[in-house]
């Protein structure tokens, strides 16, 4: 083949590609999109098996009176998201981020997300979700019920995609107003590679609406009663950073007839070192038992978290580690562990 032809061919193929690259990626959009209008429906089927149960949707968040933030309508959701079998695996009486509930606040829920968006987890390791409320329905110990929608529940959203500024799934505040315009900036509802966004309507459905669409349409949508006091829908002035990373599990050393065993879960970016550690302990079961279970998986425990100025040594002598490992495993899993810390990003010196 002379040099011509040759570049005649590499032409053709860079046109091809040139042809092709922009439907491969359109065709990813649409399946996201379908993927996201999916999410929805079964939160909406959630959200309508709940009320059904408890006679009301839940409650946007469940403050105490001393302020403490307890748990949020997405946790509170598991429960009633067909065989979930998270839901066991929570303890509803304390905090979201406590060390009982951290496991469960670190898993990726297939639900609350969308492939192909760079938040999977938090700098802190919490799963997050691309989704929000409507803070008219779903607020601080809120309490509303379908039937207290004066307009009928076509005319009122219950949740929809948002542009950015997410937040865990397990985080007691996910809610945020609408607004007058989709796609416009982090804080808006939509999402800009597809020019809009889905809403979920209180009757159950799922409706596309446009960056276009008439900031008086959304308004109305906005304002349908019942309104909420901004007392009720004030959120905490926090913001999450998060990332495409992903948790990575490694079992720790220890005597196979103990009753429990002990696993580290790093979480790392994409390809990258590990950005956080976390050590856990879960009942050591046998595989007959195991499978009798709902949720097969090792329900963890958390015990400690290791950060670049743990004293790795101190911290396991302090758990039951240190009793259900020989002598021998103990400095395995310490040399282990202080090998990944090094690998920890190092805090700033002032």
């Amino acid at each position: 083949m002379s040099r011509t032809e040759c570049g005649v061919v590499v032409g053709i193929l860079l046109l091809l590609t040139a042809l092709l690259v922009p439907e491969v990626q359109h065709a990813r959009e649409a399946a996201r999109q379908s993927q996201s209008k999916n999410n929805l429906k079964q939160i909406g089927l959630a959200l309508y098996n709940y009320q059904e149960t408890f006679t009301t949707l839940p409650p946007g968040g469940t403050i105490r009176e001393d302020g403490v933030a307890i748990h949020g309508w997405f946790m509170l959701l598991l429960r009633c998201m067909g065989d979930s079998p998270f839901a066991e695996c929570i303890d509803y009486n304390k905090p979201w981020d406590s060390p009982e509930n951290i496991p469960m606040s670190e898993m990726w829920i297939y639900d609350y997300q969308i492939h192909g968006v760079d938040a999977d987890y938090s700098t802190t390791g919490f799963g997050m979700t691309l989704y929000q409320g409507n803070p008219n329905l779903l607020y601080r110990n809120s309490s509303v019920s379908l039937e207290q929608l004066e307009d009928g529940t076509a005319h009122h959203w219950l949740a929809g995609e948002v542009a950015g500024n997410y937040q865990p799934w397990g985080y007691p505040f996910n809610w945020r107003p609408l607004g007058a315009k989709l796609c416009d900036g982090p804080n808006s509802f939509g999402r800009p590679v597809w020019g809009g966004g889905h809403l979920l309507r209180a009757d159950g459905s799922v409706t596309f609406f446009s960056d276009q669409t008439a900031p008086e349409i959304l308004k109305a949508f906005a304002e349908a009663p019942p309104v909420a006091t901004r007392t009720q829908t004030a959120v905490p002035d926090r913001r999450f950073d998060y990332g495409a990373f992903l948790w990575e599990r490694i079992d720790l050393q220890s005597d196979p007839r103990a009753d429990n065993i002990y696993v580290v879960r790093m979480l790392r970016k994409k390809w990258g070192s590990p950005i956080l550690i976390n050590v856990y302990t879960a009942a050591n079961i046998s595989p007959e038992v195991r499978a009798t279970y709902k949720y097969q998986g090792d329900v963890l425990h958390f015990l400690l978290r290791i950060d670049a100025s743990t004293e790795i040594a101190d911290a396991l002598q302090a758990t039951t580690l240190k009793e259900e490992s020989s002598s021998d495993q103990f400095q395995a899993n310490l040399k282990l562990l202080k090998s990944i810390q090094a690998q920890l990003p190092q805090a700033d010196t002032p």
